[in-house]
């Protein structure tokens, strides 16, 4: 005996709603775009030593990065694979597949902790290693860097944290849920 259809499997019926199919568009792009971008954090401290001119910025800056390397690379770390588990869920969410519905609520809430952690991680230590790596380079044009990071930081925690919510809000919809059951 098979289970009764349900109001999206046979074509009189209404046709399934876009957002899932829109929302796996979004959820792939950014899963990709912060997996590269991730994977580049990863090998931020080679890079970052190769553009210091002098050999004071040089030292200052391997002090820094040793300061806050297995922290950034930890975060580098779990950003790639929250990313790549958005794509993953962004496909299923475009094939309209049930556990995608349940792994978008669930990435979701997880993708905010994350996000409360790396606040909390960036204020706590990041900027004040940062800090203490601009006072020891020369600052020509003597730019405040330390509002322009807490600001940096607040206008990254505002950029990344709209999507989970909206994740966690149109997958808990009962429409969108009965649509990704068929």
């Amino acid at each position: 005996m098979q289970p009764a259809p349900g109001p999206y499997a046979y074509g009189n019926q209404p046709a399934r709603p876009g957002a899932p199919r829109t929302l796996g568009i979004l959820s792939i792009i950014f899963g990709s775009l912060i997996t590269f971008t991730s994977l580049l954090g990863i090998a931020g401290k080679q890079l970052g030593a190769a553009m210091q001119q002098n050999e004071r910025s040089r030292e200052a800056f391997e002090q820094f990065s040793g300061e806050i390397h297995g922290w950034s690379v930890g975060v580098a770390c779990v950003m790639a694979a929250m990313s790549i588990a958005l794509l993953v869920i962004g496909i299923g969410q475009r094939g309209y597949k049930s556990w995608a519905a349940r792994a978008s609520v669930t990435w979701g809430a997880v993708a905010l902790l994350v996000l409360v952690a790396q606040a909390v991680l960036q204020f706590t230590v990041m900027m004040p290693a940062m800090e203490h790596f601009m006072q020891s380079i020369p600052n020509p044009a003597d730019v405040p860097m330390g509002p322009i990071m807490k600001v940096s930081a607040i206008i990254g925690l505002l950029f990344y944290t709209p999507y989970p919510i909206i994740l966690i809000v149109s997958f808990r919809k009962p429409h969108i849920v009965a649509a990704m059951q068929q």
